[in-house]
């Protein structure tokens, strides 16, 4: 793909991400207008949570299959190749039916254990139960979205796989608006299962373009397929720690009040914002550079990459996290305070918030390390980190939750989150034997300088709109629009002084795309 398209492409993925983050942000909007923070929300949300750690599943299906395919590509015909997708769909099609079917069995058992204060009332663990068992249904979409968006990758097909969050959400916002005064959160059950297909649905038309055509094979003794099963538990298990402390917190936060899980969900939902936007996309970006420098063992280039990459995410992910920290209030005001979502659901979840937004820093250097982990073939180090880091969260949550309730869950994740990154980069700098570490600490200290100046100019912004400005709305929407773009002006120009190279080369590849 030559280098102009590469650029086209990536700035239409990133569009669409950012449509599907706007989107988002309006569906939850919706949900605390409809639902506020209740227990209502609180089994959704838990519901919504459980499948999304077994989605983990398909990241490390996607992950394993990619390359498998991609080898197809090169060196099988096309009917050999249409054999092999078919297969993996088949077999985890029929695997993911059987784990479905059993969890949806034994679903009471989940709630009492994982989700054990919904009991306390017999009609909410009813509710509860119904609620868990529709949403399970999700997972068999899932897995065959797994398998043709990993076959649309490649083949270097990302507009799709970009294009799914967006239209999950049209799904959502459309039963929201029209349907959930009739048919309630039973309702929104069902809408989330048929979000899913659509993610599925909406692949289908380019997976045929590209001549695939489904036909029923299942050969569990395929080599290829054992080989990619086999694969897939390393990096399924390192992968899932994000979902799995965020489930672990869910199950933490429903034995404090009701509205706890849905406060500290929404809190995650702001503070993965920036992160998911613009971490992943990049990740997603360095990953093949990583891979292609340690397949010709070009070590020096590679820890140069690597280097580069690491400070390039501090660069966008420390000054979003000091922002969103000193904006809680007006950002948690404009996008969830209004219907049954009250001041002191705002005021909980604001404060929740503030204690995550160090962990988004450490998940965005978290999966560059991740990448590079990958693409040097050790899965095993960064899935050890993942048994570490849920461990740390456990321990961390049972000390800090007497004290601070859902705040402590959150500050637990934070720690954990930078301990286990820590390790990972402590780990990554012994195999490759040295990896300029100075460049990195010099390139966090500039940075956080840098950032800290913006953040003492938007908390004055901020005190001064939502003290002097009547209404609360208006109020945080003028501290957003105001620190954002003068906050950026003076981050910008901190980072100019203090001449960081990475920023500067940022700077010249813009003004090079503005050129052409």
């Amino acid at each position: 793909m030559a280098g102009k398209k590469v650029i086209k492409s990536s700035i239409i993925v990133m569009l669409l991400i950012i449509g599907g983050k706007i989107l988002a942000l309006v569906r939850d909007a919706l949900i605390a207008d409809k639902f506020g923070a209740t227990y209502i929300t609180d089994i959704y949300n838990f519901s919504l949570g459980f499948v999304y750690l077994l989605t983990t599943i398909s990241y490390g299906l996607t992950t394993t299959f990619i390359p498998l395919n991609s080898e197809h590509i090169e060196h099988s015909s096309s009917r050999k190749r249409n054999r092999f997708v078919n297969n993996i769909i088949n077999l985890s099609t029929f695997f993911t039916i059987i784990i479905t079917a059993l969890l949806i069995i034994f679903s009471k058992q989940i709630i009492y254990v994982f989700g054990h204060g919904f009991t306390a009332n017999v009609n909410i663990y009813s509710q509860a139960v119904e609620i868990i068992r529709i949403m399970l249904l999700s997972l068999v979409f899932v897995t065959l979205q797994s398998v043709v968006t990993g076959v649309l990758q490649s083949h270097k097909k990302f507009y799709e796989p970009a294009a799914m969050a967006l239209s999950s959400n049209l799904v959502y916002i459309v039963y929201l608006v029209f349907l959930t005064s009739k048919y309630g959160i039973k309702g929104f059950a069902v809408a989330t299962v048929i979000g899913f297909f659509v993610q599925f649905a909406i692949n289908v038309p380019r997976y045929r373009k590209l001549g695939y055509r489904y036909k029923f094979v299942m050969d569990i003794k395929d080599k290829d397929a054992r080989s990619m099963f086999k694969l897939m538990v390393p990096i399924i298990i390192s992968t899932s720690v994000v979902q799995l402390n965020l489930f672990i917190n869910r199950s933490f936060a429903n034995n404090i009040y009701f509205g706890a899980v849905t406060v500290l969900d929404y809190s995650n939902k702001i503070n993965t914002l920036a992160y998911e936007v613009f971490a992943i996309g990049i990740a997603m970006i360095v990953y093949p550079t990583l891979s292609e420098l340690a397949a010709k063992r070009n070590i020096l280039e590679y820890k140069k990459a690597l280097v580069n990459s690491i400070n390039i995410i501090m660069i966008i992910m420390i000054p979003a996290a000091i922002a969103i920290g000193v904006l809680r209030h007006p950002l948690v005001n404009l996008i969830f305070r209004r219907g049954a979502f009250n001041l002191t659901a705002s005021n909980l979840t604001s404060s929740a918030l503030l204690f995550y937004c160090p962990a988004m820093i450490a998940y965005g250097v978290r999966d560059i390390l991740n990448k590079a982990f990958y693409s040097i073939k050790d899965a095993r180090t960064p899935m050890v980190n993942s048994f570490i880091g849920i461990i740390v969260n456990i321990i961390i949550n049972f000390i800090l939750v007497k004290y601070m309730k859902v705040s402590g869950l959150t500050l637990a994740t934070t720690i954990s989150t930078i301990i286990t990154t820590v390790l990972m980069m402590t780990s990554l700098n012994k195999k490759l034997n040295g990896m300029n570490m100075k460049k990195i600490f010099s390139g966090f200290l500039k940075i956080s300088f840098s950032s800290a100046i913006m953040g003492i100019f938007i908390y004055i912004v901020n005190y001064v709109c939502m003290n002097e400005i009547s209404s609360f709305m208006m109020g945080s929407i003028l501290s957003i629009f105001i620190s954002f773009f003068a906050g950026s002006i003076i981050y910008f120009v901190c980072l100019h002084f203090t001449k960081i190279e990475e920023y500067e080369y940022i700077l010249k590849a813009v003004r090079n795309k503005i050129e052409v």
